[in-house]
């Protein structure tokens, strides 16, 4: 026990407020400690899961980098989309890993293919209970899915 502190000294460090990080602190903190980027994976199918997901990747304490909230659908197809598939193959190049959502449309294959050759980690989630929760499952079972 530390002398010259009462308990009530103590509970008073204890339960104080902690103030907000200034924005200064804040990047402080991030340039000491980067969140790891995660690219996101899903088909056009699972478009409108899109703020969903990029939530739960944030939840879980990494940094989402979803190419369908910063492209929308192919810049609402007034780019071409071999432009976009470049912009979105630098993305997935850049993150540290790749979590699949839902089912393997052709275009994720490809994504996960990727991935694979940049020898990044992978995780592959069911979405079918969304917006309540995505559950982790299996490369296995995600291609098992993939086929029904």
């Amino acid at each position: 026990m530390e002398v010259g502190k009462s308990a009530d000294d103590i509970l008073a460090s204890i339960f104080t407020p902690v103030p907000e990080a200034t924005p200064l602190e804040q990047l402080e903190e991030t340039l000491r400690h980067p969140k790891k980027l995660v690219y996101i994976a899903i088909s056009n199918r699972n478009f409108y899961w899109r703020v969903h997901i990029t939530k739960f990747v944030l939840d879980e304490g990494y940094v989402p980098i979803n190419p369908f909230m910063l492209f929308d659908y192919y810049l609402l197809h007034t780019v071409p989309k071999p432009v976009v598939r470049e912009a979105i193959n630098n993305l997935l190049s850049r993150c540290d890993e790749v979590w699949v959502f839902g089912r393997l449309s052709l275009g994720v294959k490809v994504q996960v293919g990727i991935a694979k050759r940049l020898r990044k980690p992978i995780r592959f989630y069911d979405i079918a209970d969304l917006p309540e929760r995505a559950v982790r499952i299996s490369e296995k079972l995600a291609q098992e899915e993939a086929r029904d």
